[in-house]
This record gives C-alpha cells, structure tokens and sequence, in this order.
C-alpha cells in the first residue's frame, strides 16, 4: 500500500470515529454502519443507460490482463462505452472513481455492437440519423411485404426505439396475427437481427426471461405463444407481458438464496415485445400492443427471400443504431419530457392510446426534424387514429359495458 493510499485510510478511520461520536454512525461488531440521507452511489444499468445526461452502452471488451508476477491472460471483460467517447470497465473500483455502481449483474451476450464499430466511435465517427434510419426501413422492405406502406416506417421506428424504450414511460408492444405462411416468423427474424438485444425464442423458461429482460433490456420476441407448454408457465409469461409495456410495475418471484431459504425478489421486465400468433391476445393485453396482422403476400421476390444472419448488412445496421443512440440519446430523452402532439391530436386518443404511441411520436418527429422530407409524423399520426378507431370499433360491437360507458359519456353533462 502506498503512502497516499495510507493516510486516505487513516483520514476515513478518523472521519468514522466522529461520525460514530456524534451518534450518526453505529458499531456493528464486525463493521460501522453509516447512514447517508443525501443518497449513495448513482446506479447505472450495465446494458444501457442515460446517467446524469451521459448516454452509456454495456459491450464485452478481448483483454489482456497482466498480474503483479507477470503473468499474461486473454480475458473478455465488461466495459460500458459512454457517449463522450470514454470506455470504463464495469469493475467496482472503476465505477467508484466515477461515484457509479451497477443496477444489477453483467449479462453475458455475444457482442452485437462489433469490435470495429465500437473503435470507430471511440475515435470520432457520427451517424446521420436520416441515413441510419432509412437503411433501417429498407432492410423491412427487402424482406416482409405490407400491403400499406406506412407500416415501414411504423416497424422501422419500433425497432430503432428498442435502443431508445427506456428513456420513455412507456414502450408498445408489437402484436403481429394472420394465417399460416403470412411472414409472422420472418418479422421475429428480422427484428432479431436489428432490435437491442433481441431474444428470439419460444423455449425459454420463465426464470431466464426474467433475468435476460432485468439484467439485458432485451427486446424480446415470442413465436405461436398460444403454444405454451403449461398452465404455469403461461401464466407466469402474461404477468410478464401484463406488467412489462411500463416502468415502475416489477414483477415479484420468490428465488432460493443461499441456505435454501426462498426469498421474494422484484424483477424489472419493462423491455419492448413481439408476439406473434394465430389465435390473437386477449383484451387487457391487447391494449398494451399496436397490432399488425399480416396477408399473405404476392411479391414472389419478397416471400422468396430470407434474411442471413452472416450478412455483414446487419452488423452495419446495428453499429450504426448504437451510435446513434450514444449520439443522440440525450437530445431525445429532454424532447421526451415535452410533447410533439397538438391539444387537438390528442383529443382524437384516449390516454392509454396516447401513451401507447406517444414514444413512436417523439422518434418520428426526431427524425422529421433531421429531414422534414421523411414526414414521419403524419404517417405515424395516420396509422394511429386508423388503429385507435379499429379498436374502437371493435369494442363497440363486442363488449356490453364499452357501449354503456360510451353511451353515458355522450348523455351525461354532470357528475
């Protein structure tokens, strides 16, 4: 230990030995606790995050490590790469320095930010986000078919706020229904291959998905979940899905700690979501998702082809979408806070459906503002009302207590 390193430990004890004088500390047999009212270190999610204005993104780093005989070794290793172009390693007395702790364990995923993205960023290279978003819209166009062509720019959106959701209150799911052979498996891959994080599959149990969407904010897709294997396990994945289109609503599960002894546990499972299926969702999970149900298609060139996860096109895509989410994350998370819809607009959606696509807004107006051409907005506005009213519609035809409630809504003037 080194001199200055002595006499900081020699300043804390003697800090700790006041505090415990003045009764603001308390000795343990073993350690003195000391409370702090003014709060303690700054947690920061080790996936991605927004700390104190600076944007950071967790990747897994080839090192050599070094010890004190010598001794050389090849490691992988935890770094978060911050928007000011900065790597630090998730390690506590890095994170210390900076007064940073980590919300919850490192998840360990291949790297989907490649190596050589993450260098260019370090070392000065932007994105226009005009251009990342289109090459976003066109990697959807080369492989689904839409009958409507705004529905591009809708899952293009989506997809890109996967890297945004969490600087919303809210984030929609994505419910994609049709017959067989329509492409609803198709959308889960491609989105697998562009969304944060994305988990696609249909046999995972309930336990991993919950850490995997705490620990990861993985976009998680589901395949035919109609086909679930249990009573149990569905019901364990609709609380999942019911509570996890916002912040703030953790699911609790009691997990076996050390001696055996179980433990209730809160899990975080705010994360974006595809369901596809052929059956349909049920009401309340229902008016958690925008709803897109596919045809089957005509374009023997689209049905015909299929994405590769070795095509160096997504990797590209989704360096670009890590760079534009460190450049950009802050401008986005302020905008956020305010509103991009008229008193007007807003009088066309109820406040869960304002909600529902209000962080799809903000993207298409971020966007718009980067090239007004795209007019985003409008298109996004348009598919908003045209779902909105479908919905409605719906109700109203199959749900005795929405007639009434609408009904009393009209004819009532006072409480």
């Amino acid at each position: 230990m080194s001199i200055a390193d002595e006499l900081a430990k020699i300043a804390l004890q003697a800090k700790v030995e006041k505090e415990i004088e003045q009764g603001q500390g308390i000795k343990l047999a073993k350690m003195v606790v000391l409370p702090r009212f003014e709060g303690l270190s700054v947690k920061v999610h080790p996936a991605i995050d927004v700390v104190n204005g600076r944007a950071v993104v967790g990747v897994t780093l080839p090192c050599i490590t070094v010890d004190a005989e010598g001794n050389q070794e090849e490691r992988e290793m935890p770094f978060l790469i911050t928007s000011d172009r900065q790597k630090i390693l998730c390690a506590k007395e890095t994170l210390a320095t900076l007064h940073w702790r980590l919300a919850y364990r490192v998840v360990s995923f291949e790297n989907r930010w490649s190596l050589e993205g993450v260098k260019a960023w370090l070392e000065g290279a932007t994105v226009n986000p005009a251009e990342v978003y289109e090459s976003v819209r066109q990697a959807w166009q080369r492989y689904i078919e839409f009958d409507d062509q705004d529905f591009y720019d809708l899952i293009a959106l989506w997809s890109i706020g996967t890297y945004f959701f969490h600087l919303f209150n809210a984030y929609p799911y994505i419910y994609v229904g049709g017959l067989k052979r329509t492409g609803k498996t198709k959308i889960l891959t491609v989105a697998s291959f562009i969304c944060f994080n994305a988990v696609f599959t249909n046999n995972i149990s309930t336990a991993s998905l919950y850490r995997l969407t705490q620990s990861g904010r993985c976009t998680l897709l589901l395949d035919e979940t109609e086909k679930l294997s249990s009573k149990e396990r569905a019901e364990e994945l609709r609380t999942l899905l019911l509570a996890g289109y916002k912040k703030g609503a953790p699911v609790y599960r009691t997990e076996k700690k050390s001696g055996e002894k179980l433990t209730p546990e809160a899990f975080d499972v705010y994360t974006p979501k595809i369901i596809c299926n052929i059956s349909g969702v049920e009401d309340v999970l229902e008016d958690r998702c925008i709803p897109i149900i596919m045809k089957r298609g005509k374009n023997r060139e689209i049905i015909n082809r299929e994405p590769d996860g070795a095509d160096q096109t997504w990797v590209k895509i989704r360096d670009s979408l890590y760079m534009l989410y460190l450049q950009y994350a802050s401008e986005i998370s302020v905008s956020s806070a305010g509103s991009v819809s008229s008193e007007a607009e807003v009088k066309e959606l109820s406040s869960r459906d304002l909600e529902l696509w209000r962080p799809l807004l903000h993207l298409a107006a971020f966007f718009d503002k980067h090239n007004p051409q795209l007019n985003l907005s409008e298109k996004v506005w348009k598919i908003a009302k045209e779902i909105t009213g479908e919905k409605q519609t719906e109700n109203m035809t199959e749900t005795g207590e929405y007639i009434l409630a609408q009904t009393l809504l009209k004819i009532v003037n006072e409480d």
